[in-house]
């Protein structure tokens, strides 16, 4: 299991000692990937994790693939095919779900994505694991990061809008575009 280093970027997230919650973010080797995919079928809907490959939240054995392919086909990085990297986000040293950036058209912008076990939401996991990715984006060299989510996501809005985030309604209401751009510290 390898931790995530961080190094201090120009811009300021929310860090650990702004909250109760220790997180750690690790790289997705074999044997993180089965804790991340029991601890997905566990506690988490399919829908929550996967896209709609089958009918229905339940997990089967196609979403379950589908999740182990996608995290191995992201161990190479923002610079690899799938131009993704993901992380095992660690809480009480258990997976509790994942968090992810990935490159868009603009080289300076990065789109960011978090799921996490039904368990342990609502207690500032997402809001500490989101803040470890942007100072991974930061320290990338990004200047921006985006996400997209539901309008009916009350969770990962809260915590989009907490950290910073412009939220903008799309699809008619359903969706929320999310942007932060970073601002340098003076």
């Amino acid at each position: 299991m390898t931790r995530v280093r961080v190094s201090k970027p120009p811009v300021r997230f929310p860090s650990m000692a702004d909250s109760d919650v220790q997180v750690a973010l690790v790289t997705v080797d074999d044997t993180v990937l089965e804790q991340l995919v029991e601890a997905a079928i566990t506690d988490a809907s399919a829908d929550e994790v996967t896209p709609p490959l089958t009918a229905g939240p339940a997990w089967t054995p196609t979403r379950i693939a589908w999740l182990r392919d996608f995290h191995r086909d992201r161990r190479t990085g923002l610079d690899g095919p799938a131009r993704e990297t993901t992380w095992a986000i660690i809480l009480d040293q258990r997976v509790v779900g994942s968090v992810r950036l990935q490159r868009t058209e603009w080289p300076a912008l990065l789109e960011t994505g978090v799921w996490l076990t039904r368990g342990t939401r609502g207690r500032g996991v997402g809001r500490a694991a989101m803040a470890a990715a942007l100072r991974e984006a930061a320290a990338l060299g990004s200047t921006a990061v985006r996400a997209e989510t539901t309008a009916s996501n009350a969770g990962a809005l809260t915590v989009l809008e907490r950290l910073g985030f412009d939220l903008t309604p799309v699809d008619h209401g359903r969706g929320v575009h999310a942007l932060l751009v970073f601002k340098t510290q003076l």
